[in-house]
């Protein structure tokens, strides 16, 4: 597919009429520093929330081009009077699911991130021990060789889907690129290339231990995690992005009562999604959209009083 250059662009107030819109980095976390590509022959809309590039080139240098998101979405493709046209996608292949070895040999407490956790995060929240062992253990932390943490996906059948795999700074923000282990286990050969990751809510494997809980749906592992420590008597789960949520992740939740907790400027996003769902016993929270986008109950708990 020939992608034109000129067509795509970062959006621009030559471009758009207007100021510039520059949000927080999908990456790096960083706000006020995220310009989108914009499709200059669709009225300058934004081609995904995602394809963009950030300002911190040195220390992030996160920049997802057009041409990757086409790339990396097959099923959608380019009309001159529409941006995407959805073609026909193919059913998905049987769930391949990692073993759980993988799991236990990572299961580890040497990341930056959950040294963050366990000493500033729990510190300043004032967080129980015991409980915050307990999140390690139920949750499956793991750690790379690198110092990177591995948050893993495992469904409610005990199926490894993957592991998502993401660097954080010693002040608990993200940094660097983030990657899944599916990825890695590719590159070395331990799956096969067409190998296709379904992926499941981060927690889920939780349902079978906490049958009647109330189940509490964020968007980030972090969030859920700093949550399980302050309320444990409600079932944290994170959907791993504000594109996370979808009709079919929600299937394993029929039988549950959950609250969705969006982060701020993504409500109108996900209770669009619920209102095309049938059969839930739920509620959505849009308590966080007075504050501004993306942030999330993390951010207003370790925000500086």
């Amino acid at each position: 597919m020939n992608y034109s250059e000129h067509r795509y662009q970062l959006e621009s107030p030559k471009l758009t009429g207007h100021r510039q819109q520059k949000t927080t980095c999908p990456n790096c976390g960083r706000k006020r520093c995220f310009v989108k590509y914009v499709d200059t022959q669709n009225e300058c809309r934004y081609i995904d929330e995602h394809v963009g590039r950030c300002d911190h080139e040195q220390s992030c240098g996160y920049h997802y081009k057009p041409s990757d998101y086409f790339q990396d979405h097959p099923w959608i493709v380019e009309n001159k009077t529409q941006t995407f046209k959805p073609v026909q996608i193919p059913p998905p292949k049987p769930l391949q699911p990692l073993p759980m070895v993988y799991v236990e040999k990572s299961h580890s407490p040497n990341s930056i991130f959950w040294q963050w956790f366990t000493k500033v995060c729990a510190r300043q929240l004032n967080l129980n021990p015991e409980i915050v062992q307990r999140i390690y253990d139920n949750y499956h932390i793991g750690a790379t060789s690198k110092g990177e943490v591995i948050f893993w996906q495992i469904d409610e059948l005990q199926r490894v889907r993957s592991g998502h795999i993401m660097s954080y700074s010693p002040d608990g923000h993200r940094q660097g690129w983030q990657s899944w282990t599916h990825s890695r286990m590719i590159a070395k050969g331990l799956l096969p290339k067409d190998f296709q990751l379904q992926q499941c809510f981060f927690g889920q494997h939780l349902f079978l231990l906490r049958k009647e809980a109330h189940v509490c749906i964020v968007e980030s592992e972090k969030t859920a995690l700093i949550m399980a420590a302050l309320y444990p008597e409600q079932l944290w789960i994170a959907t791993c992005g504000s594109s996370g949520l979808s009709q079919e992740k929600l299937e394993c939740l029929r039988s549950y009562r959950f609250t969705l907790f969006p982060d701020s400027g993504c409500y109108k996003k996900w209770k669009a999604i619920m209102e095309k769902t049938k059969g839930f016993q739920y509620n959505i929270s849009d308590k966080l959209e007075q504050y501004p986008p993306n942030t999330d109950i993390a951010d207003l708990l370790l925000s500086p009083k």
